[in-house]
């Protein structure tokens, strides 16, 4: 008789275990940093080459292992961390699974350098496939250096599902940060292909989420602290003067892990509510302490997801304390932080100059700090007059002025735009146009059909078609997250087709001189945050058609004129017109209908059966 179970080679069993913690480069970067951190390291040097597929590099000056501890740590359930079935209920390191460093050697090629504090020789290590190829005695500082090499060399399947380059770098950039967070006092490093991306040096909390996130939170973070028997909650919370068109920089950290809860999010998304226009959301940082008795961090593989025994008490908690924060900061004096030096350096002295060394800048609300005052915040962008495009032109020399006319129902304009066929043009509530073509009557939705409009218009760059752009007379600058700005680097090309004229002043900080002809120039800072939002959502695909597809389709969502909005006539009729020589004008970019069409016959029969 044939038996069908057996027990799977050594090297199969971990390369299928490997496939749950080694998912991409950034899985292995998170691994290696996480132990770092838990040997007490003062410094962390992260080194990356394509994205992470070629080479990483993870060094610190920890505690680093002994000859015999450098071995154990590649074999699977092997830890330092845990020593009792009763340690699992009170893990507080980061790294404790036992088969982080197993994984990335089955798939991968590494070699380890580790020294022992006290010890006057370290060990170096090479293996490959989990096997071990050499190891000798080594001269090498104290800690533990690991070089990662062609990861899933070995299994090409899994290599051949990796993203882009840019793909692959804003995922470790996530991990990164997720790492950098909750260690202000740790010095940290990025480098990607020989280009610095992070250098963090030790420094407080509030500088060290400046200097992450941007000088928009310099002066505009407000700490909370405050402990309870069930939990201590601690952070940082953003006014919400500088909030955010995408999700993301929100986060929640447990014991100093990294965490996703969406429980806790509405919490605190909540309590913001008040504060904050509509699609917009609120940056936030906060730390819980918590016996780890009370949460469960072994429910997922990642450990990104927990779970708590009693959450209901911690939304209640934490949503009280945003609440007071947030409503004690509003009855504040309002603090001067000082000039804009990026605005001197491109209007003052006419020329682009290289920002500051350091964005961390003063220190933000502290303790015994003054709290910010969250009064009077603008809920939408405030313009200058000059800003303003004109957008409005006379109506044609042989075409009759528009005629105003005050009805029962309000006032309307109305024109002849058609010398063969009288046809009426209407705006009612500023926001819908009423014309008829054939023997159909149209009600369309202005703002809609505008986004169909756009769509179309960039869409047909990819066939050789080029936009015109319309130069601001005020250029405008953005200062974006490391990780955005990466982002954005991928769409470069695309924005400039479409009639952007953007140009990198440094630091993760964009210029933008020229926007594509006929969109509202107050806009740009919303287009490129929602554009952002769309392209993370996306996953950021390889293929250039669908890439391009997407920052189409978000720059003519944005970009469409706003409803209510007054349109002149002759607006009207390029927008009637425009829109049906569109391929599909029926529906916007985002599947809404762009009109309600009415037939004639319809009419006819309605009436005439009254």
């Amino acid at each position: 008789m044939q038996h069908k179970i057996h027990v799977l080679p050594d090297v199969l069993a971990n390369q299928i275990a490997a496939g749950e913690v080694v998912q991409r480069p950034a899985s292995v970067i998170k691994e290696l940093l996480e132990n770092a951190v838990d040997a007490g390291a003062t410094r962390i040097d992260v080194v990356i080459k394509d994205a992470g597929k070629t080479l990483i590099q993870v060094t610190d000056n920890g505690s680093g292992m002994s000859v015999q501890d450098a071995r154990m740590a590649f074999e699977r359930h092997a830890t330092s961390k845990i020593q009792e079935q009763a340690d699992l209920f009170k893990i507080m390191t980061l790294g404790f699974r036992g088969e982080a460093l197993a994984s990335i050697a089955a798939v991968a090629q590494v070699k380890l350098k580790t020294r022992l504090v006290g010890e006057e020789l370290g060990v170096e290590i090479d293996i490959e496939g989990n096997e071990i190829k050499r190891q000798e005695a080594c001269v090498c500082p104290t800690g533990s250096s690991f070089l990662v090499k062609n990861l899933f060399f070995n299994v090409p399947a899994r290599r051949n599902f990796l993203k882009s380059n840019t793909v692959e770098v804003r995922h470790i950039l996530q991990e990164f940060v997720r790492v950098a967070i909750p260690n202000p006092h740790i010095h940290l490093t990025l480098q990607h292909n020989g280009t610095d991306v992070h250098d963090l040096p030790s420094t407080t909390h509030d500088k060290r989420l400046v200097a992450l996130f941007g000088k928009d939170l310099e002066g505009n973070l407000t700490r909370v602290e405050e402990s309870t028997g069930f939990a201590g909650i601690s952070g940082f919370l953003a006014s919400p003067k500088v909030y955010r068109k995408q999700r993301g920089e929100q986060f929640f950290f447990v014991n100093g892990r990294y965490i996703r809860h969406h429980y806790l999010q509405h919490a605190v998304g909540t309590a913001y509510d008040e504060f904050l226009p509509k699609d917009s959301y609120p940056f936030y940082c906060l730390f819980i302490e918590i016996d780890p008795i009370h949460v469960d961090i072994n429910i997922h593989p990642t450990k990104t997801e927990v779970k708590f025994d009693d959450d209901r008490t911690l939304y209640v908690l934490l949503q009280g304390i945003v609440k007071r924060a947030l409503g004690e900061a509003e009855s504040a004096p309002e603090l001067d932080w000082g000039d804009d030096d990026l605005k001197q350096a491109i209007y003052g002295s006419g020329k682009q100059s290289s920002l500051p060394s350091s964005r961390a800048g003063g220190e933000a609300n502290g303790p015994g700090a003054a709290p910010r005052k969250l009064t009077n915040l603008p809920l939408r962008s405030q313009l200058r007059k000059e800003d303003w495009e004109q957008l409005y032109q006379p109506p044609a020399a042989n075409k009759p002025a528009p005629r105003s006319q005050s009805t029962l129902f309000g006032e309307f304009d109305t024109a002849t735009v058609d010398s063969e066929q009288e046809t009426l043009l209407i705006q009612w509530q500023s926001r819908y146009i009423l014309t008829g073509r054939g023997q159909k009557l149209f009600l369309i939705d202005q703002h809609l059909a505008h986004q169909r409009i756009l769509y179309e218009s960039f869409l047909k760059v990819q066939v050789g078609k080029t936009l015109d752009c319309q130069q601001l007379l005020f250029p405008q600058t953005m200062e974006f997250s490391v990780e955005d700005y990466i982002a954005l680097g991928e769409v470069e090309d695309v924005l400039a087709k479409m009639g952007f004229e953007v140009k990198d002043f440094g630091k993760n900080t964009l210029i933008v001189y020229g926007t594509p002809s006929g969109i509202t120039t107050g806009k740009v800072r919303d287009i490129f945050e929602h554009m952002l939002e769309d392209l993370k959502r996306s996953g950021g695909t390889q293929a250039p058609e669908r890439l391009f597809d997407t920052v189409a389709k978000a720059v003519a969502l944005r970009s469409a004129v706003t409803s209510p909005h007054k349109l002149s006539m002759l607006e009207m009729k390029n927008m009637v017109e425009d829109l049906f020589r569109c391929e599909a004008p029926a529906f916007s970019p985002g599947g809404r209908p762009t009109w309600k069409a009415f037939q004639a016959e319809e009419l006819l029969d309605f009436f005439q059966g009254i």
